[in-house]
Order: C-alpha cells, then structure tokens, then sequence
C-alpha cells in the first residue's frame, strides 16, 4: 500500500479552482487577523501574569521607615512640630527623624521664600528669663506707655503705611506670654520715643479686634512682627523677648539697604511651612501628629488651620521605577493613595485624622541570577475631619501593620500551552473565515441563478447545430 493511499491532506490541482474577488478580500482580512492574533498571543506569553497569594507576616525588623512630604498652607514653620505617639495617644515616643522645614506663602503654597533653621538660644529659647526661672506672669498686663499707641481695624493698614519701620505686637489678655512680654513692650516703646529705637511700636489687642488678627493670620500669641510702609516682613520676630534684643533686631532691619528691606517682605500674606523627612518607629501601632506647638507662645484653637496637602506618604524603603513598573495597576493605586490629596478645612477649629492600615508586600521578581524579593507596603486609608475645640486643631496619621502579608510574583506559562493556545486560535479564526468565504461565495451564486433564470426562460429556443436525427429517420 502506498502513502498516498492514507494521505489526510488531499490536494485539488489548481487549475480545477478559480479565485474570486471577495475570496481575495477575505484572504488580507485573514492574513491581517491571524498576524495580530499571533502577536498578541505571543506578547502575552512573553509578558506573563503576575499570581497574588496571603500569608502569615514574618517581618523581623524592629523598625519602620515612615517617608512624608506635607504642605501646611496657613501654619508657619516656627509653630509646625512633628511628634510621634503611642496608638492610643498616651505616650510620645522617641524616634529618630529627619525633618526639613520650608516657608512657603501663597493660597496653594506656591511661592517658596526659603528653609527654615531652627533658633537656638542660650537658656530657655524664645523666653523672657523670669519665664525660665519659673516666676509666674502677671494676671493683667502692665499700664501701656503714653507712647504707645493701640492699633484698631480703623486705622492700622492707614498708620503703618505712614511709617517706614513699624514694630506691632499682636496680644490677648488671657496669653500668660503676652502679660509677661507687655512691661518690655512698653519699655521698647519708650526708647522709640525717644529716638533710640528706628521704629515706631505699636500693639494690637487682638481679643478687641479679632477680625483684624484674623486678617493678618496670627496663629499664636504674642505675634511680634516687623512692617515696612504697611508690608509685613518675611517671619515673625522668634529671638529673645528683652528690650536689648528686640532694639537690635529693629536696628539691623533698619540699616539694611531699600532693595534688601524689599527682598524681606513677604509675597503674600499667609505664610505656611513644608515639611518632608523621614521618620523611623518601632513596628507597633502608632501615629504621627503635625501640631502647633511652642515654648513661647499661646494658641487659640479658633485662628489655627491646619488645612494642608499631602504630596508623598509612604513606608519602607522607596521602591525603584523598575520595582513599579511591574507592580499590577491594582496593587499600584494602594502603594501611594494620598499623595496628591488636599484637606481643607471648612470651618474653624477643625482637626484632621488620617487612618492607615499597613499591609506588608513582597514583590518577587525575576533576575538573571534567580528571584529577588523586594519588600514595600500597601495602604488602606480612611480620612476624616472633626471639630477640635477647645483643644489646638491638629493634623493626625495614625498607623497600624496588618498581621498577614501579600506575596506577588510572576505568573508565566510553560511553551507548550503558548504553543497549544496559538495552534487553537489561529486555526479557530482560519477555520471561520473559511466558513465566511463560503458563505458568501453561495450567496453570489443564489443572486447570480436568480438573476439569470427570468431571461433564460423568454428567450426562444432554437435548434442544436450539433443534434442528431433519430434512428428512425435516418432509416426512412
């Protein structure tokens, strides 16, 4: 027996078929189907899946690195503190951290006037020495000098714009700092009218005029500050509160040269701080608060916001651009969920509360060498804003680690089921729009019958030429 006798794949010769014009067509549509279907099956194999499973955490490091970068609109960096607490708000708790603090101003923060340093004097910082030396301020704050005049929403912005150099303390009655910097206010005062302070010194009682101070966004009390033909210099005063070294402070602004006093002014009213660092706590349960907080000032829970942006949160170690990449777009939208995200307040007094539950992540990924474990965290985040009065308005993120973790890695196929799966499909689509071509090349032939038929059927019948006569005939 021959092979041919068994051959399964029987072939027609060619001059036994015709093409067709939509047999053509069909053929590019099918060349072009089966080219994508082949390169996308095959990149498909070449990407691979990613497979997710949960299991038991088993971190052991003792500590965890919080990285964060906020933007507190309307806080000034000399009030803005960075502390770190037990969950439940008991204890603060000692960390160590790496905090950078920039001024900025603007309605979005958008203006950058410079970083922050941190004063330091010798002594209690900030504090007048009876202070210090635990003395108890005075209940009322002492006569004002004949000299010194109190400012109303009247006539403030119409008298410091008179003045080239005015000094204004801003302070309320209930402010123990305030009754104690009152006798070196007045004491200022004197030497100003006497020539040997360049400044003029003012006073604003703010409980009097609150919308005033509301306007000039005093956070804390006493608020000493420096203006130049109406326009507030660039930072509060924050040195010693002795007549010596406020006469001071106001002599080297006044020595400075026109085009420097104007390069202090600032570029817009309110005045907000940055903060980026990094934190490292111990792996427990936790938050960390961003705070007004002084050792020389008073708050009033009404005229502190806290609104901020968070442009960055995260925990551990950054991950790499490569590490992200790989990273599914589900997984990736809970790596960093709050960056971005701005939180205003809508009314006064009002504090926000950030809950963060951590989920450990390990992300396997391929090398050439074998698989590399890359740990990052996920985060599920809830947010809410209350009203804080009467206590200071804060802003809040607490923390807390999941007990199980979240292992991904790379899911790829063996060669033999990319060869199966493209066997299947490119057959499957050659074996329909086989079945299309038939279709419709029955189709056109039904039209074509149908069409023929009617014309066939009136013409009148004529003769064969090649017809025979009959047997009998030809006998006749």
């Amino acid at each position: 027996m021959r092979l041919s006798a068994i051959d399964l794949f029987r072939r027609v010769p060619r001059d036994l078929t015709h093409g067709t014009s939509h047999g053509g067509v069909l053929s590019v549509m099918a060349l072009s189907v089966l080219g994508l279907l082949f390169f996308f099956e095959t990149w498909s194999y070449l990407a691979g899946g990613t497979r997710t499973s949960t299991v038991l955490d088993d971190n052991a490091d003792a500590k965890l690195q919080i990285n964060f970068a906020l933007q507190f609109l309307q806080l000034p960096c000399s009030f803005a503190t960075v502390e770190v607490w037990d969950y439940f708000g008991t204890n603060r708790l000692d960390v160590t951290a790496d905090v950078r603090k920039t001024r900025i101003s603007g309605t979005r923060g958008e203006y950058v006037t410079g970083e922050y340093t941190e004063r330091a004097f010798e002594g209690a910082p900030h504090v007048e020495p009876r202070i210090a030396a635990g003395i108890p301020a005075p209940r009322e704050m002492s006569a004002p000098h004949p000299a010194l005049q109190t400012l109303t929403a009247a006539d403030f912005e119409s008298t410091l714009r008179a003045e080239p150099l005015a000094f204004v303390a801003f302070l309320v009655s209930w402010c123990g700092y305030c009754r104690s910097v009152a006798p070196t206010w007045t004491a200022l005062a004197g030497l100003a009218s006497t020539g040997r302070v360049p400044a003029s010194i003012y006073m604003v009682d703010c409980v009097k005029s609150e919308a005033l101070c509301v306007k000039q966004h005093i956070r804390g009390y006493p608020t000493l500050r420096l203006f130049h033909q109406g326009l507030a210099s660039g930072s509060d005063y924050a040195g010693e509160r002795s007549v010596d070294a406020l006469s001071a402070y106001v002599r080297e602004h006044a020595a400075m040269p026109a085009e420097v006093r104007a390069s202090t002014v600032r570029v817009a009213a309110n005045e907000g701080c940055a903060l980026a660092g990094t934190l490292w706590v111990h792996r427990v349960p936790g938050a960390f608060h961003v705070i007004a907080k002084s050792d020389a000032h008073t708050f009033d829970a009404a005229s502190t916001n806290t609104s901020h942006v968070v442009q960055h949160l995260s925990f551990g170690a950054p991950l790499t651009v490569d590490v992200l990449h790989k990273v599914p777009r589900d997984v990736a939208t809970h790596i960093h969920p709050l960056d971005g995200r701005t939180f205003v307040n809508r009314a006064r007094a009002q504090s926000h509360e950030h809950y963060i539950k951590i989920v450990s992540t390990h992300y396997k990924t391929g090398t050439l060498v074998g698989t590399r474990d890359v740990l990052g965290y996920q985060q599920a985040v809830s947010s809410m804003t209350f009203d804080a009065a009467p206590a200071v308005p804060e802003a809040k993120f607490s923390y807390d680690l999941s007990p199980t973790a979240v292992v991904i890695e790379k899911a790829g196929r063996r060669w033999y089921d990319f060869l199966t799966n493209l066997v299947a499909i490119l057959g499957g689509a050659f074996t329909v729009l086989g079945l299309i071509d038939g279709a419709v090349h029955r189709l056109q032939r039904g039209g074509r019958k149908g069409v023929q038929s009617p014309l066939s059927a009136a013409a009148p019948r004529s003769p064969s030429v090649l017809s025979t006569p009959s047997p009998l005939t030809r006998r006749s």
